[in-house]
């Protein structure tokens, strides 16, 4: 349920970050990328751009909540009583 949550928080989250706190993040990163010979600029514009990251945040926070969900049922999980 928490990753649900997060999961339809994470746009609002990606929206104000990279609008308001980090404006420039997606041009710097470009800028990068394409002058370390890493991405061409359409690769690099193609990836690091508002819609790729919330489309990102979204799958990536339900992923890891039903991963990590799993991972804490194995540990919390009770054994059967045999008699």
């Amino acid at each position: 349920m928490l990753s649900v949550v997060v999961s339809v928080l994470s746009p609002l989250v990606q929206y104000i970050t990279f609008t308001f706190i980090t404006p420039n993040f997606f041009n710097n990163i470009i800028q990068y990328y394409v002058e370390q010979k890493i991405q061409t600029q359409i690769e690099a514009e193609n990836y690091f751009n508002l819609k790729s990251y919330i489309l990102q945040g979204i799958f990536g926070a339900l992923s890891m909540g039903t991963i990590t969900a799993a991972i804490v049922s194995l540990f919390l999980k009770t054994k059967k009583e045999t008699n």
